[in-house]
């Protein structure tokens, strides 16, 4: 503020000598200020008025920092006098990294703009260190020395490690100075090998370590540290080989070697290598391999691999002499025919693609790895050995990933408690009854219904020893009739609800997501539908039963016509007349309310008591469907909502031709004496 008092003082007093001066007062001395010196004064007025006070602070503070962008870049007591916009600060500084950065100057009287400079990295020589080829890393990061053999690091703590070959690794941590500064570091390398000293008897073997030739005998040679296989090798005597623990810095010399003559040395390498060699009808090992044989006489080699033609050789060497074989091994082939449904699908041999079936490939005579691979559809995979004169022919049916995963459903599923579920494939077919059918009730109406789903369902209904162990001391009505709670007989006097309950707890039980959850005060299935255990739907439960899986329908469970055949089931018989008003005339099947689930044949199916002993709770709410004008339901569950549920299924209290049939529907919202479950659950 006092500045801008000041310059505004300065040029009021400025503006008024040259007003002076126009109006020719000779005593005045400002003769030099013509209209051009008013015209800068007021242009340095007006920047006076409108400029900001800022300061620009720079670490390090020597930092000499250049103001671009002002015609009049004032600056008062450390700040700069700006006008409001943008200017570029150019800041730089000895051992630092130069800056150019844009600021904008706001309306505030006073603004502060901060900067702090990155210094350069510092210069690092590396002294004491053998000459060498050297590994230098900072950090984990290796870096490349510069012209003059320094390395530039980072400022800061730093973590230093050299390496070379044949030395061991070499780690220190320094602070770096940074700023270009010169640092020296002095490596201290330990050799990270031995001197060996080998002599021979002869003289003059050569001495080698893995490939590397290291002199000859008598010798001392460096050996790096650690487990190696030394060898001496002279023309006319056996190879020697000796196993060495080599520990860095300390010289080992070993006794003298004295080498054994050799009758002869057999070289022998094959292409393919890994070829089995066997010496006059003994195995002696893979190829390249060198062999001890003895000098003066013929001997037969072998050499043989899988997949390829066996070379018999006839080998003579002479004493103290050398031979070598060098074998190029034919492949043995066979053809292989590639045949696919859909076709055109590409051919992979042992992870190479060969092209696409349906092709002929000649392949070697070994186990070969085929895959079969099209878009869309699961791939398909064998292994084949070809036979050399004969063509094969693998041929696959490429599935869909639904097909392939219903193709590994089991046929049947067992729960905890034993009880068996048969796997139930999808189908079309026709529900309810014709007009004409003989006991047909107004509600089977027939309509069209396609299930497209997997869905497993019991074979035979829940005892009373599987559902008490849901809910103990359920008595199945056994007040009344104490038979009804036999263990093995079917669980009757049960609502709806229970039997659903009784689904989840098994789920549960077995680790299956549940099935129903309560929604607006009611069990639902849970949407999308899970494997959890359920009741069959009205659908399934007809397909299932009536139809066996799409082996056609029959009126009655037991076939066609009435009355049933012995050993049908358990209906309304003779043995129950003393509690029945009706019951069959001519029928005895020996219980008079339930029997034991199981007890009668199985439907084609495997599905035991789909007529007769308890009928059934259903998922579905109950209600008339109207008649086959109606589209094809696909996988129907039932309307949302209802009072009663449908019961399906003749049971022990059956008599007339009516409730005998299969199509016959029922209902309730109750338990009942003859009314009990089964279970499904949808395949996947």
């Amino acid at each position: 503020k006092e500045s801008h008092l000041w310059f505004r003082d300065r040029v009021v007093t400025m503006l008024d000598d040259h007003d002076q001066v126009r109006k020719g007062d000779d005593k005045a001395r400002f003769c030099a200020r013509d209209d051009g010196g008013a015209l800068v004064l007021a242009a340095l007025a007006l920047h006076l008025f409108t400029a900001r006070a800022v300061a620009v602070l720079v670490v390090p503070d020597a930092a000499e920092v250049r103001l671009t962008g002002s015609l009049l870049p004032l600056k008062l007591g450390g700040r700069y006098l700006l006008r409001p916009g943008s200017y570029l600060l150019s800041m730089t500084a000895a051992g630092y990294e130069p800056l150019s950065q844009s600021i904008t100057v706001g309306d505030e009287p006073r603004q502060d703009f901060r900067f702090e400079l990155a210094k350069l990295p510092g210069r690092v020589f590396l002294e004491g260190a053998p000459r060498v080829p050297l590994r230098f890393a900072v950090d984990g990061r290796e870096l490349a020395p510069e012209a003059d053999g320094s390395y530039l690091v980072p400022a800061g703590r730093r973590s230093l490690e050299v390496s070379a070959e044949r030395y061991l690794p070499w780690a220190t941590t320094i602070d770096v100075e940074g700023a270009d500064v010169r640092q020296s570091v002095t490596v201290q390398l330990l050799p990270n090998w031995a001197d060996v000293t080998l002599t021979s008897e002869p003289a003059g073997a050569s001495i080698t370590v893995g490939n590397d030739v290291l002199g000859s005998t008598p010798a001392t040679v460096p050996i790096v540290a650690g487990a190696t296989e030394v060898e001496l090798r002279k023309d006319g005597y056996k190879p020697w080989r000796q196993r060495l623990q080599v520990t860095a810095g300390q010289a080992l010399e070993l006794p003298l070697v004295r080498l054994q003559e050799t009758d002869g040395l057999l070289s022998v390498n094959s292409t393919p290598p890994g070829a089995a060699v066997s010496v006059d009808g003994r195995y002696r090992g893979v190829t390249p391999i060198e062999l001890d044989i003895a000098s003066g006489r013929a001997h037969e080699v072998i050499v043989a691999s899988p997949g390829y033609e066996t070379v018999t050789r006839q080998v003579q060497v002479e004493r103290r002499g050398n031979a070598a074989l060098r074998l190029e091994l034919a492949e043995r082939v066979g053809l292989v025919r590639l045949v696919s449904d859909p076709p055109d699908a590409e051919v992979w041999v042992n992870g190479e693609r060969r092209g696409t079936t349906d092709t002929e490939l000649p392949l070697r005579a070994v186990a070969q790895r085929i895959e079969l691979r099209k878009a869309g559809f699961v791939p398909f995979a064998t292994e084949v050995t070809p036979r050399p004169g004969l063509t094969q022919l693998v041929e696959a049916r490429l599935q869909t990933p639904a097909q392939a995963a219903l193709a590994t459903l089991p046929p049947t599923v067992t729960t905890s408690q034993g009880l068996v579920l048969h796997l139930v494939g999808p189908g079309e077919f026709e529900m309810g009854a014709p007009r004409r059918e003989q006991g047909r009730r107004p509600n089977e109406s027939q309509r069209k219904v396609r299930l497209t789903r997997h869905f497993y369902i019991a074979t035979r209904e829940i005892t009373n020893r599987e559902f008490r162990e849901f809910r103990p001391g359920h008595a199945s009505g056994a007040e009344k009739y104490r038979e009804l709670a036999g263990a093995g007989h079917p669980a009757v006097m049960l609502s709806w609800d229970d039997a659903v309950g009784f689904c989840n707890w098994l789920s549960d039980r077995e680790g299956l997501p549940a099935a129903y959850r309560r929604q607006d005060g009611a069990l639902r299935l849970v949407e999308p539908f899970t494997t959890g255990y359920r009741l069959p739907t009205e659908a399934e439960w007809a397909w299932a039963g009536r139809y066996n899986g799409g082996s056609g329908g029959g009126r009655y469970p037991w076939g066609e016509q009435m009355p049933p055949a012995a050993a049908s089931g358990n209906f309304a018989d003779q043995s129950a007349r003393a509690i029945l008003p009706n019951a069959l005339s001519s029928y005895d099947d020996g219980y008079a309310v339930t029997a034991p689930a199981g007890s009668f044949a199985a439907s084609p199916l495997g599905l035991f008591d789909i007529g007769g002993n308890a009928a059934e709770w259903m998922h579905d709410f109950y209600t008339v469907y109207p008649g086959v004008s109606a589209p094809v339901a696909v996988d129907p569950m039932g309307p949302a909502n209802g009072q009663y549920h449908v019961i399906r299924g003749s049971s022990w209290r059956s008599a007339s031709i009516s409730e005998l049939r299969l199509a016959y529907r029922d209902f309730g919202d109750a338990g009942r004496l003859d009314v009990g479950f089964r279970i499904a659950r949808f395949a996947n």
